[in-house]
């Protein structure tokens, strides 16, 4: 027994090290596709052109939101992954050995996944001053603004006012070298606040721009889009799904949040995990079987597109769940 629960935490390392290693590479693909995409936005004419109709503060506004704050996000975790990536390194080769460097490496990811989430700060004043002045913005096109509202404004306030924060805590409890009870308790508050506000919230105020209609762009909306069958099972395990899970996650990792206990039932974090790379995976395949975008032009698909969702890296958590399933299984027989 003793060498299989070895085994299992040698694949659990190993599977770490994949996660870290997709978050690192998916960041960095996404940095390079949202870099050419702002450099093409500097060169655009027809974009310059559409924008100078308009006044000054404007035209500084959306090329500091969507240009300069965009690259120094998609950057912040680009350098953020390298950091993850170095520790779960470390991690899988030299266990505890490393701890210092580990912790220090962490300490600089946080860092930089906070970065990540304050230059989205602009967006938010952006969305707010195309919704309030009076005047014909150009913002895309003419985005309706209720739909940017939905889709940028709310959001990106609630994932900017609840992650930084416990991101910092975070960084500051290993910083400080607390105990591994303290560092497990914020480690569990910020991996729940994450399914409720940035997965759970976030994408379900996408489904509610859906209602919004935008002839220009796209042919169906509401109910209309909702109801087709795809698209209502995406629906469901997004709007019902993910708060589920995120609901489960709380009442799982309450005991170490309440410091309670730190020795979580990884048998239900396996599961947890590979629900959630699941949700991902299945996304995957609903978007390029039922065409993707050019076929289903409309919010929810430009945000699950791999070209425009951040977050694809987490298909990886799937994988890592299933070792942490047969470890806690493991660990149960064991103690049983």
């Amino acid at each position: 027994m003793g060498k299989m629960i070895e085994k299992y935490a040698g694949s659990l390392r190993f599977w770490i090290l994949v996660v870290a290693a997709t978050y690192f590479g998916y960041a960095v693909y996404y940095a390079a596709s949202g870099m050419r995409d702002s450099i093409g936005m500097l060169s655009n004419q027809y974009l310059y052109s559409s924008l100078s109709q308009n006044s000054w503060w404007w035209m500084i506004l959306f090329y500091g939101s969507e240009g300069l704050s965009g690259s120094i996000s998609i950057i912040s975790r680009t350098i953020a992954g390298a950091f993850a990536f170095h520790a779960a390194f470390l991690f899988w080769r030299k266990k505890d050995a490393a701890m210092l460097t580990m912790r220090k490496s962490a300490r600089m990811a946080l860092l930089f996944e906070t970065v990540f989430f304050l230059a989205l700060i602009p967006s938010i004043i952006t969305a707010i001053a195309y919704n309030l002045t009076g005047e014909n913005l150009f913002y895309f096109g003419h985005t309706p603004g209720i739909l940017v509202v939905y889709g940028t404004l709310i959001p990106i306030l609630a994932t900017v006012l609840v992650i930084p924060p416990l991101l910092i805590k975070l960084r500051a409890v290993i910083k400080q070298e607390s105990s591994q009870q303290e560092i497990v308790r914020w480690i569990c508050l910020t991996g729940v606040a994450y399914l409720f506000v940035v997965f759970w919230f976030n994408y379900s105020m996408l489904w509610l721009g859906e209602t919004v209609p935008y002839t220009r762009v796209y042919e169906e909306w509401g109910l209309t889009f909702v109801l087709q069958p795809a698209n209502l099972l995406s629906f469901s395990l997004t709007v019902f799904g993910l708060l589920a899970l995120a609901i489960v996650t709380l009442i799982t990792t309450l005991p170490a949040i309440r410091k309670q206990s730190f020795q979580l039932n990884l048998t239900r974090v396996g599961a947890i995990l590979v629900s959630f790379g699941g949700y991902f995976i299945f996304h995957l395949f609903y978007y390029y079987l039922t065409g993707g975008y050019s076929a289903h032009p409309s919010v929810w698909y430009e945000v699950i597109s791999p070209l425009h969702n951040p977050n694809l890296w987490t298909v990886a958590l799937a994988f890592l769940g299933v070792p942490v399933l047969l470890y806690g299984r493991a660990e149960k027989a064991k103690v049983g």
